[in-house]
C-alpha cells in the first residue's frame, strides 16, 4: 500500500467507521467473541491462556492486512468504474 492509500485508509478508519460501534450485528458478534474466549481461557492454564490470546491477536491481525487489501480492491475498482465513466 503505497502512502497515499495508507493515509486514506486510516481516514476511513478514524472518521467512516465510527458507526461500527452502533452496528448491533458488530456487537452482537463482537461480544460472543469476548464471551467465547472467556469461557475458554477459563478451562486453561496461565500459559495456555497466554497462547489463546496471542492465537487472538494473530487473528485480528491477519484480518487487519485482510481488511486493508479489500479497500485497496476497492479503490482499483473505484477507478476503473471511475474510466468507464468518462468514456
Amino acid at each position: 500500500m503505497d502512502d497515499l492509500t495508507k493515509c486514506l485508509y486510516q481516514f476511513v478508519r478514524e472518521k467512516q467507521m465510527g458507526n461500527l460501534t452502533e452496528d448491533a450485528e458488530y456487537e452482537e458478534a463482537a461480544l460472543s467473541v469476548e464471551l467465547q474466549a472467556e469461557r475458554v481461557s477459563a478451562y486453561l492454564n496461565a500459559e495456555q491462556r497466554k497462547e489463546l490470546y496471542w492465537l487472538m491477536d494473530a487473528v485480528a491481525f491477519r484480518d487487519s492486512i485482510e481488511n486493508e487489501y479489500v479497500f485497496q480492491a476497492a479503490l482499483s475498482l473505484a477507478r476503473e468504474l471511475s474510466g468507464l465513466v468518462r468514456i
